[in-house]
């Protein structure tokens, strides 16, 4: 008897029947692709970046400095000077770590300075080091290594000279620093990360392009931008 109520109420109300069937198939689906996003948010994260525990950099919101110091994405985010970076990196509890520092581009594509750590620790997908596919790792200030997209976009390899620029990636140049070009030392293999993105340098290059301007920060070296810090710290028993 009741399910025949049911039926003889909703034929009588069917308009108002099927916006509620479609507003709840639409609330389901919208559910499910916040979940599925979480779960594929997660995932890139996770084959980006493996085997670091913190992200270090100054007082800000955590998720625009993940973006920007792992993605390249987000408004660019405050520096920390680099006597706090060597504090940090002193900890006890500290076991490697990974200096950055950005701000430079070269045709949209980001500029990354670090130093021989990048190399040696940073570990992407199921704890996969970075490798080199011609060339090798930059040896100087005036020596930049090539993710693998900017290489076959770009068209350069090893002997190509690159012009870095002081800017938004996606906006004009800011200062263009065309009295210190830089020699393509290396081309890293590709990783279906960010880093395929990048063009790597020294502290000390990107201390030297911006030195006596206007962007200058104390580091190594001289002045220079400097970034977020990555880090690993040791397992505790």
């Amino acid at each position: 008897m009741l399910p025949r109520v049911i039926l003889a109420s909703l034929a009588t109300r069917k308009t108002s029947a099927a916006l509620i069937v479609a507003a709840i198939a639409l609330s389901l689906v919208m559910i499910l692709g916040i979940e599925r996003l979480r779960h594929q948010v997660h995932a890139n994260f996770a084959s980006t970046v493996s085997g670091m525990d913190l992200i270090v950099g100054a007082r800000g919101g955590a998720t625009n400095i993940l973006l920007y110091s792992v993605f390249h994405l987000s408004e660019p985010t405050a520096g920390i000077e680099w006597r706090t970076v060597e504090h940090l990196a002193a900890h006890p509890k500290v076991k490697w770590w990974i200096p950055i520092s950005l701000g430079d581009f070269h045709r949209g594509f980001p500029v990354v300075a670090t130093n021989d750590s990048y190399l040696e620790h940073y570990r992407y997908g199921r704890d996969r080091p970075l490798e080199l596919a011609t060339g090798k790792w930059f040896a100087g200030p005036d020596q930049v290594v090539l993710g693998s997209d900017v290489a076959r976009r770009l068209g350069y390899g090893p002997g190509t000279s690159v012009v870095l620029a002081h800017g938004s990636g996606g906006g004009p140049a800011i200062i263009k620093h065309a009295d210190h070009p830089f020699t393509v030392s290396g081309v890293l293999a590709p990783t279906g990360t960010p880093v395929d993105q990048g063009l790597y340098i020294s502290l000390q290059a990107m201390a030297l392009i911006h030195s006596g301007g206007r962007y200058a920060y104390p580091t190594p070296g001289g002045p220079a931008a400097r970034r977020p810090a990555t880090c690993r710290t040791p397992s505790t028993p």
